[in-house]
């Protein structure tokens, strides 16, 4: 191929990739202003994607995150968490939800986890954090400030044990667009 059409190719990936950031953003910004009516009508994936803009939105007009986080109803709150939870363990395991910010979910997401009938998930990670002695109250062990240091972190505890059991369960954003669902004023 020369580097004419590679070039070439590589503009046209640039206007697709354009496109659809624009297109997401669009989607974004509708999502915000929807009617619980409007919501109810949106098949279950439209509708996760709405209710984590609206979320993720609330959450971020504050400045500090426990702020934002406390601005949530109660039934946010449940969601906000346990698809952060899914969201971060996905994307680098347990350990990562214990480093980032979103540890300060960490406490609450077991009796989340039973609120939307995840029971498994909750039996796993309640196992996990008394098997290994972890303190949910007080997770400041999992502060890093190095990238190095995140990798010693991992090999602290079996959480590929746990990342693994987890991948192989039900995702948990099966159980929240059910919740959503049953909850859907509180959106």
């Amino acid at each position: 191929m020369s580097i004419f059409k590679i070039i070439k190719e590589l503009a046209k990936m640039k206007k697709q990739l354009k496109n659809s950031m624009a297109e997401y953003e669009k989607k974004q910004v509708q999502s915000l202003s929807m009617s619980a009516e409007e919501l109810i009508a949106l098949s279950d994936d439209d509708l996760l994607f709405a209710v984590i803009a609206r979320t993720e939105k609330k959450v971020d007009d504050f400045d500090d995150l426990g702020k934002g986080f406390d601005s949530l109803n109660q039934s946010q709150k449940v969601f906000y968490s346990l698809n952060w939870l899914e969201s971060e363990v996905n994307n680098g395991g347990l350990c990562q939800f214990f480093v980032n910010s979103s540890r300060m979910a960490a406490p609450l997401v077991s009796g989340y986890m039973e609120i939307v009938g995840a029971a498994e998930h909750k039996k796993l990670y309640d196992e996990f954090v008394e098997k290994n002695k972890i303190d949910l109250t007080d997770l400041s062990y999992f502060d890093i400030d190095e990238v190095d240091e995140f990798e010693e972190k991992t090999q602290a505890y079996p959480f590929d044990e746990y990342d693994n059991a987890f991948y192989n369960m039900e995702p948990i954003e099966t159980y929240l667009k059910k919740y959503i669902r049953e909850h859907i004023t509180d959106f």
